[in-house]
């Protein structure tokens, strides 16, 4: 995934954070905005995600309610719900990494991203999270679907950001049993992301699949 950085004409504007994650964004030029009540730990991460625009990026926008766990869909959504949990751990794949910046991103259940005029163009399931003391996270959803002209496996889209680190895009997760994954992805998985990113998903109460996705941050 190619990181297209764009400059954008400043701005300022808030949105009410709603349920899903959707985020407050007051902004001027990119990522270098102040916000009001944000940590000193918040106004770093910010700093070091890329601008609104940037190909496969959106840590941006992260909401400053931002926890270590998120929900993206509903009970009435269509497709098998889903929860991923991991831990991220820091370069030496021992350290547990707090604070670390989790934005994700993937398509409904026929495979389509944002559907609506006024809608985000990595869709209605996006969401942010930021990492417990000991490196933990977790996220429900639905199970994405592959895109309509099913070339590619069912994936969700995944970036992290750090304190000293830029945001940077991981190895998306993958499901195993999607006839759909690539020699090549079977290959290089765990190269940007550390781990298997190939997930076995497990079927628990009322139907809910599991998964675990950890993450070995690249610096």
């Amino acid at each position: 995934m190619n990181n297209l950085l764009k400059n954008r004409r400043d701005f300022l504007r808030q949105a009410t954070t709603a349920a899903f994650g959707l985020p407050f964004m007051i902004g001027c030029q990119g990522n270098t905005s102040a916000h009001a009540g944000e940590s000193e730990t918040l106004k770093r991460i910010r700093q070091n995600t890329r601008p609104r625009g940037a190909e496969g990026m959106g840590a941006i926008d992260f909401p400053l309610n931002v926890r270590a766990e998120t929900v993206l869909s509903n009970e009435t959504d269509r497709g098998e719900p889903v929860k991923i949990r991991g831990t991220v751990y820091k370069a030496d794949g021992k350290t547990p990494a707090p604070n670390t910046l989790i934005y994700l991103y993937h398509t409904d259940f026929e495979g389509y991203y944002g559907r609506k005029t006024n809608e985000h163009k990595h869709g209605r399931y996006r969401g942010w999270m930021l990492t417990n003391p000991d490196g933990t996270y977790a996220f429900n959803t639905i199970k994405p679907a592959p895109y309509p002209e099913n070339r590619f496996a069912a994936h969700i889209h995944m970036t992290v950001t750090t304190e000293m680190s830029k945001e940077d895009w991981i190895d998306s997760i993958l499901f195993e049993g999607d006839q759909l994954i690539s020699a090549n992805e079977r290959t290089t998985a765990g190269k940007r992301g550390g781990f298997n990113n190939i997930l076995t998903l497990t079927k628990g109460d009322r139907g809910l699949l599991h998964g675990t996705r950890n993450i070995q941050l690249l610096s």
